[in-house]
Order: structure tokens, then sequence, then C-alpha cells
């Protein structure tokens, strides 16, 4: 086989392998899905810079995209790829909670008495500041529906915090911000079934 055929298999190969269309692969690479579709129809061989870029998200060498893998097809090992990822993800979001934890001794050291207070609501907020962090690295790795559940998890939380805080200045209708969630959830809803029906549809061209 001619090198661009060998290249474009693999390309199609390696990219099913890790469930990804082409236009998900265009934006992780940041080049349009008629560029993925052109290499894959062998009319064009990426450069060595987006070949490395390719071979680091699939967890392979780039050597592994000029050999003809015909006979014995190289696996990848998605367990261990998936479960990279999220480990930093939560990694990265138990940082969060960590320093919230060292927030807390340290308040512990200067005031003891107004301890109970802080606790609660250096706890609280960072939930929806680690909920940040999972949402920027869902962006990246994760699924349409990955970031769906948890812009939802992220506006509920922000609600309770609101209500928390709402409530040290004794409002009587703090409770009315979940009004206000629930429009949100509402919309993000709305916005997934477009995304996925927007998504369904390039994917169909």
């Amino acid at each position: 086989m001619e090198l661009k055929d060998i290249i474009a298999n693999n390309l199609i190969s390696y990219r099913k392998q890790a469930h990804f269309t082409q236009q998900e692969l265009a934006e992780k690479i940041n080049y349009s899905d008629k560029t993925v579709s052109k290499w894959e129809r062998a009319e064009g061989i990426p450069d060595v810079v987006v070949l490395k870029e390719l071979a680091d998200l699939y967890g392979i060498t780039v050597n592994d995209f000029l050999t003809d893998h015909t006979e014995k097809p190289k696996k990848l090992k998605f367990k261990d790829f998936w479960a990279k990822r999220w480990l930093i993800t939560l990694l990265s979001a138990g940082l969060v909670f960590l320093i919230a934890t060292i927030i807390v001794v340290l308040w512990l050291i200067i005031d003891p008495s107004t301890s109970l207070p802080v606790v609660k609501y250096t706890y609280v907020a960072a939930i929806p500041i680690s909920l940040i962090v999972v949402l920027v690295f869902s962006c990246i790795w994760g699924r349409l529906w990955q970031r769906c559940v948890v812009v939802s998890a992220l506006i509920w939380t922000l609600c309770l915090l609101i209500h928390l805080v709402l409530n040290i200045v004794t409002l009587d209708n703090a409770w009315m911000i979940y009004l206000v969630g629930a429009a949100l959830q509402l919309l993000v809803i709305l916005w997934f079934i477009l995304a996925y029906f927007v998504k369904r549809g390039k994917n169909a061209k």
C-alpha cells in the first residue's frame, strides 16, 4: 500500500477506536472536519506536528500511523487512556478542596469561635469552584452529555451558595434563587438538545 493509504487507514482506525467523530477530532486539534475527512480519504497527509499531536491524543507513537496494521491492528488501551484523563480531572478538582481545607485550618487557628460558619461556607463554595475545574477538562476531553451534567451540577451548587449568602443578610425570599436555577437548567437542556442535533447533522454530511 502507498504511504498515503496506510496513514489514512490508521487515522480512521484510531479515530474510531477513540469513539471520536470527524467533527469532534477536528475540534480537538483545531482543524476543520473537511481537513480530517481529506486526510482519511488519502487526499492529503497531516504534517509531522499534527501526527505527533494525534499520537499523543491516542496514546501511541507517530510510527504507528506509518505502519500497516491490516493484519493485526494495534488496539488502544482505552481503560488506561480514559482513566488517566479522569484521574487528572479529579486531582485538579481535589486541589480546590485542599485549598479550602487549608483556609479552614488557618481560620480555626486565628479565630476558633467562628469556625462553624467558616467551615460551612468554605466547603460549599469549594463545590462550584471544583465543578468549574471539571467543566474545563470536560470541554477538552469529555463528551457533550458530560458537559451538560457538569453545568447542571454547577447551576444548583451556585444556587445553594447564593442562598446561604443571602440568608446571612436575612432575606426572606432567598429561596427564590432556585427559580432562577430552574430557568437556567431548562436552558441547559435545550442547549444540549440543540447541540446534539447540530452535531448529528454535521456528522451526517
